[in-house]
């Protein structure tokens, strides 16, 4: 396993860990875990190592549905674009 998605606070909002490294296989099952939560949703992404295009992709189309995002690294912050790239140096 890749990924860890762990609830972390009931909320509101609710509060979703993820561990490892998010890839295009394990999007499906975020957006899942997101889903059944319904309603507003952060994503503690202290834990998070390492997301592929997909992946990205993913964290940046929840972010537009509503999702916080709390706990990122400067380099995740930096892939979904949170970050400008000199902040970032």
């Amino acid at each position: 396993m890749t990924l860890r998605i762990t609830l972390t606070g009931s909320g509101p909002p609710a509060r979703l860990a993820l561990d490892g490294r998010l890839t295009g296989d394990e999007v499906d099952e975020l957006h899942r875990a997101v889903a059944e939560l319904g309603g507003q949703v952060v994503l503690d992404l202290t834990g998070l190592q390492f997301a592929d295009h997909l992946a990205v992709r993913a964290l940046r189309e929840l972010q537009a549905q509503g999702a916080r995002f709390t706990g990122a690294s400067p380099y995740i912050e930096l892939l979904i674009g949170n970050t400008p790239y000199e902040a970032a140096i």
